[in-house]
């Protein structure tokens, strides 16, 4: 009859005369098909149950609900003795004194990886019908790990039990841990806690990967990492999600300048705990200039030569920081010493309103403080007016003729002047032959 929410009540009348056994009785839903009792669930516990009056012996129940699984199947024995309660049924009217034997193995996730051997380091605890096995931490000989154990008893007159088994983990050790870093490869053994004694540095918002190598003496052990990071202003914070490589591998971009600290705590499969850390430097870069005037890079000290009312533009929005700077740099402006403007890259033809010689500085500062500058000097010159450049320009090419017309009256008169002299021929001569001299008259 049902009692309550999925619980039931049964009443059975059965007829066991014929049976002399140490029986197990198992309620199942399918009698063609129900589990063994060494691979019942949590809710289908066998009732052990000692029929007629022969084939009695003692019986262990398993220590856990659930076989063959190391993580919930086991004891641990670690910086203090361990009490094993072992779960016993043993027959009426037959007197209390039990013998146990244990065998023991290397046991990898669930199968010995070697034969068992007989085990003895251990005490028998009985009081009335309960059984107890003291394991003492200074006189157990085994090494750190997991290992599997077989137990049998036998009672007062040598009746075995049946066979079962349970799982020990033994670690007497805390573990190991060692971290390193991408930026200098340092590996050194943290178990005590230290900083590494090398101080690494690096830029601003630059990539740096730390990884943890944790040992702890045995396969099979299931260590738990906990990073946290500890910023220059003495907060603390954990990693985000893509920060993490892997378990023992994270890669940071620090965003503030000064000392950090990576630190792990590892705790082991028996909980040891251990802390570890690693101190670096995040210094900040100073803002890079860039100055440019038409595509004309300004330095410092440069001269910059401007006509007053031409349109310009003094542009240094290309300066450039880190990453996490280069949105938040702040602009200053100095004009002859005086602050002339602040939060804008670019200096334009209307700031400046009249001719002269200014002596310009400019400042570009981060939000960590860092600045970089640059000075030079702007000379505007008057503008020259339009009616001014024609009466220039018209002299000028008057000037330029009258000029050419001199040089071209002079050159034509010089050389008819030159085409007006003749020469008469001279008569000269000896005896008959006459000769003929300049201006001079000859008759013949």
């Amino acid at each position: 009859m049902a009692v309550g929410e999925g619980q039931w009540a049964w009443s059975l009348d059965l007829n066991v005369s014929m049976y002399n056994c140490t029986c197990g009785f198992l309620i199942s839903d399918d009698s063609s098909n129900h589990p063994s009792f060494s691979h019942r669930g949590n809710d289908e516990q066998p009732l052990i149950v000692y029929l007629g009056s022969s084939n009695h012996q003692p019986f262990i129940l398993p220590f856990f609900p659930v076989q063959h699984n190391i993580e919930s199947a086991r004891y641990l024995l670690t910086n203090e003795d361990l009490v094993l309660k072992v779960p016993l049924i043993l027959p009426a009217g037959i007197a209390n004194d039990s013998f146990v034997y244990l065998e023991v193995c290397s046991v990898g996730m669930i199968f010995c990886l070697d034969e068992m051997v007989s085990f003895e380091d251990f005490i028998v605890v009985q009081e009335g019908r309960e059984l107890s096995l003291l394991f003492e931490r200074e006189n157990f000989n085994l090494s750190d790990g997991f290992w599997k154990f077989s137990i049998t008893v036998n009672d007062a007159i040598l009746h075995p039990s049946n066979l079962e088994y349970f799982v020990i983990l033994i670690d007497q050790n805390i573990p190991t841990v060692s971290l390193s870093c991408d930026r200098n490869e340092i590996n050194s053994s943290l178990s005590n806690g230290g900083l590494l004694p090398e101080l690494i540095s690096i830029e601003e918002f630059s990539p740096i990967s730390f990884s943890a190598i944790v040992t702890d003496g045995y396969s099979g052990g299931d260590n738990i990492l906990t990073w946290t990071l500890l910023l220059p202003d003495g907060s603390r914070r954990a990693l985000l999600p893509i920060e993490f490589v892997s378990e023992n591998l994270i890669s940071v971009k620090p965003d503030m300048a000064g000392t950090w600290s990576v630190e792990l705590l590892v705790r082991d499969t028996a909980g040891w705990l251990v802390h570890s850390s690693i101190d670096f430097e995040v210094y900040n870069l100073v803002p890079v200039i860039q100055l440019e005037l038409d595509s004309f890079v300004i330095t410092e000290g440069s001269t910059v030569t401007l006509v007053e009312g031409e349109t310009w533009e003094l542009n240094s929005s290309k300066s450039s920081d880190t990453a996490n700077d280069d949105s938040d740099l702040l602009y200053t402006w100095y004009v002859n010493g005086n602050t002339f403007l602040t939060g804008r890259s670019t200096l334009e033809s209307s700031d400046f309103t009249e001719p002269g010689t200014y002596e310009l500085r400019l400042v570009v500062e981060d939000n960590d403080g860092a600045k970089s500058e640059v000075s030079f000097e702007v000379l505007i010159s008057e503008a020259i007016s339009t009616e001014n450049s024609n009466v220039n320009t018209m002299f000028v090419s008057v000037s330029i003729l009258v000029l050419i017309l001199f040089i071209t009256g002079f050159l034509v008169r010089t050389s008819r002047r030159q085409m007006n002299q003749t020469t008469v021929p001279k008569w000269t001569g000896k005896d008959s032959t006459p000769k003929f001299t300049e201006n001079e008259e000859h008759e013949l």
